[in-house]
C-alpha cells in the first residue's frame, strides 16, 4: 500500500510521525511519504504518489479536518485521523472534538479503550483502537555493558525530589528528566538523550523506575496521573530487557502482568525501601526484564498495531510474522551477552 503521513515534528528523527507510523509501515513493506503538515505540501503529496491512504496526526497549525477531507475527497484517497495522546511525556493530540473528526475523516483511531469506549456510540465503522507501542528496531544500536544501578524518568516536581533524594545515598542513580541539573542531589542528572542513547542508558541499568507526571501535566491533557498510561520510556526499557516500577494504576496490567513483567508500587514514599530491596536480587529483576522484553515484542510494537488495522484490507504483507520475530530476536541476543 502507498501511504502519506504528514504531522508536527515530520523533520525530526524521533517524532511520532517517524517512530510510530512511517518507520513500522516501511518495516511492513509499505511504501511510505512523510511530508510537512501544511496544506501546501499534503496536496503535494496526494497529488504526486497518489496514494491510497493519508495518515494524519493532528496539531496545532495543521490544515483542519474540513481542508483534508476536501483534499482527500478530490484525490479519492481515504484519510485516518491517528490520536496519539494524551501521553505521560512529549506531544500530545486533542481527543476533545473526536465527534468532529469521526464525521470528516474516513477513520479515526484512538489511544486507549476509555476513549474508545466513549465514542463507540457513535458507531465503530470510523473508530479503531490503536494503543500505545513501540518500534524495537530504533533501539537496536544500543550498547551493551554491564548492568549497574537504576535510571529515574520524571521532572523534578515537589514529591519526585523527595523520591530522589530518598536515593541519592544509592550507587549508580541517574536521573532523567527536567528540572534536576540545579538541586543539591547526589545523583547523575540527564536532561535529555537521542534514542540510541537512551536504549544504552536503560541496557546498563538493573531497574527503571518511572515517576508520576507533574500536575501542570496533568492539567494540559485533562486527565488525573491514574487515567494515563505507560511512558514511553517503560517500552523502551523492555526493549532492551530492563524491567521497570511503576506506580500502579489500571493502564499497566492491561500492558504488562504486574509482579511478572513489571513492578508496582502503590505510593511515591515506598520507593525509598522499595527500590534497594528490589536492586539486591539481581536474579530477580533480571527475570522480569526478560519477561518484559518478550511480551513487548510479542504483543506491544508498532509494526503489529499496523498489521491488525489493516487486516481487514491487505492480506499479504511483504514481513512476515515469522521474519518479524527472527529481526527482533538479534536485539535478544545483544541484551542477554551484556
Amino acid at each position: 500500500m502507498r501511504i502519506v503521513v504528514t504531522g508536527y515534528g515530520v523533520d525530526a528523527p524521533e517524532s511520532p510521525v517517524r517512530l510510530q507510523v512511517a518507520d513500522p509501515l516501511r518495516f511492513l513493506g509499505h511504501e511510505v511519504v512523510a511530508v510537512a503538515p501544511t496544506k501546501a505540501a499534503i496536496k503535494w503529496g496526494l497529488d504526486r504518489y497518489s496514494p491510497e491512504m493519508l495518515i494524519v496526526i493532528p496539531s496545532a497549525g495543521a490544515p483542519d479536518r474540513e481542508e483534508i477531507r476536501a483534499l482527500t475527497a478530490a484525490s479519492e484517497t481515504v484519510a485516518l485521523c491517528l490520536h496519539t495522546g494524551p501521553t505521560l511525556q512529549g506531544a500530545t493530540t486533542d481527543l476533545s472534538a473526536l465527534s468532529d473528526d469521526l464525521r470528516e475523516y474516513d477513520l479515526v483511531a484512538v489511544p486507549d479503550l476509555q476513549t474508545f469506549d466513549e465514542y463507540a456510540n457513535l458507531g465503530t465503522f470510523r473508530l479503531s483502537l490503536i494503543e500505545p507501542a513501540v518500534h524495537p528496531p530504533a533501539l537496536m544500536n544500543f550498547v551493551p555493558s554491564e548492568r549497574r544501578g537504576v535510571v529515574v524518568v520524571g521532572d523534578a516536581d515537589p514529591e519526585n525530589i523527595d523520591v530522589v533524594m530518598g536515593l541519592d545515598h544509592l550507587d549508580d542513580v541517574v536521573v532523567m528528566g527536567e528540572g534536576w541539573s540545579e538541586l543539591p542531589l547526589d545523583v547523575s542528572v540527564i536532561a535529555a538523550l537521542p534514542l540510541p542513547e537512551r536504549a544504552t542508558l536503560f541496557a546498563g541499568a538493573h531497574l527503571l523506575v518511572e515517576l508520576p507526571v507533574s500536575l501542570a501535566h496533568q492539567s494540559q491533557v485533562r486527565k488525573s496521573f491514574f487515567e494515563l498510561g505507560l511512558s514511553n520510556s517503560v517500552y523502551e526499557a523492555a526493549v532492551v530487557g530492563t524491567p521497570s516500577l511503576v506506580q500502579a494504576r489500571a493502564a499497566v496490567g492491561h500492558v504488562l502482568v504486574p509482579g511478572d513483567e513489571i513492578v508496582t508500587f502503590q505510593s511515591s514514599e515506598d520507593l525509598a525501601h522499595l527500590v534497594p530491596v528490589l536492586i539486591a536480587d539481581k536474579q530477580e529483576l533480571e527475570k522480569i526484564g526478560e519477561a518484559a522484553w518478550s511480551r513487548v515484542t510479542a504483543e506491544h510494537t508498532w509494526a503489529q498495531r499496523w498489521r491488525s488495522f489493516f487486516e481487514p484490507w491487505v492480506d499479504d504483507l511483504d514481513v512476515s510474522r515469522d521474519e518479524e520475530v527472527r529481526y527482533l530476536g538479534q536485539v535478544e541476543t545483544l541484551i542477554r551477552a551484556g
